[in-house]
């Protein structure tokens, strides 16, 4: 992995940044602009994370990326950071999404003491639209048949739903509650066998939902696990509690607990 990426996307190597670098994070909507606010942000990631781990490099032809896990509090917490680079070979944006958002809500709670406009939620009065470079749209890869030990990593449950007549229900009511899906790119996992999907899609009150779907596959070229990553956070709140409508008689209750496990985030 490049020490230099990772220094980068730590807030700790602002000059591997553009000057004009901008910058989208989990929690809040508007893009940040700008190489010291931008690496200004990362670094108070970073330091609310508890200094994470590096654990996966993604690949694609123009972006690149890195997963962190880290534990604060004992909740263990995923961001995925993707970077594009400029002709000069400076980052020119990078793209932030995180998971389980029962979890990134304790995050928030820990970044909004230090910078609140980093932890403001509000999207605007107009459906959500990301800014930033305009997309050239690709075509989706064909995703594997799942494992029977499928082990799903979701975005917005605090538990991992496993094997496939558990998970199977669980994506098909997701695919319930969105429409217009868009993929921006395709990475590959380095050292593994699977790849990413970055997307866009349309979900409740006409919002956009950006996440990052990574595919692993076993020996069999099944799909044995699924990380889905999304951002801005309130969008992705909205659409926890429509889900929840969806599998409330699925998924018992275990599941949708919050950062206090002994009470459920609101979902309504």
């Amino acid at each position: 992995m490049s020490d230099q990426l990772n220094a980068a996307l730590s807030g700790q190597a602002p000059t591997a940044l553009a000057e004009d670098v901008s910058l989208a994070t989990p929690l809040a909507a508007p893009r940040i602009a700008g190489r010291d606010a931008a690496s200004a942000a990362l670094g108070r990631y970073q330091q609310a994370l508890a200094a994470p781990e590096a654990t996966v490099r993604l690949k694609g032809d123009e972006v690149e990326g890195v997963v962190y896990s880290a534990s604060p509090g004992g909740r263990e917490t995923e961001i995925v950071a993707l970077a594009r680079r400029n002709a000069a070979g400076l980052i020119a944006t990078i793209d932030v999404y995180g998971r389980p958002w029962p979890f990134m809500a304790a995050l928030r709670e820990v970044i909004a003491k230090t910078d609140p406009a980093l932890a403001d939620p509000s999207l605007g009065s107009e459906p959500y639209a990301p800014d930033g470079p305009t997309p050239v749209w690709v075509d989706h890869p064909a995703v594997p048949p799942l494992a029977q030990d499928v082990t799903l990593y979701s975005p917005i449950l605090r538990e991992e739903p496993t094997g496939r007549d558990v998970v199977g229900p669980v994506l098909k009511a997701a695919a319930q509650s969105f429409s217009d899906l868009k993929v921006r790119t395709v990475l590959d996992i380095e050292g593994q066998s699977g790849f990413a999907v970055v997307i866009d899609e349309y979900v409740d009150g006409g919002h956009v939902q950006q996440l990052v779907e990574i595919f692993t596959l076993n020996d069999a070229d099944e799909v044995g696990g699924i990380r889905i990553f999304t951002r801005p956070w309130l969008v992705t709140a909205n659409f926890r509690k429509s889900m929840y409508a969806l599998l409330k008689d699925t998924l018992g209750p275990e599941f949708w607990e919050g950062p206090d496990t002994e009470e459920p985030l609101p979902t309504t």
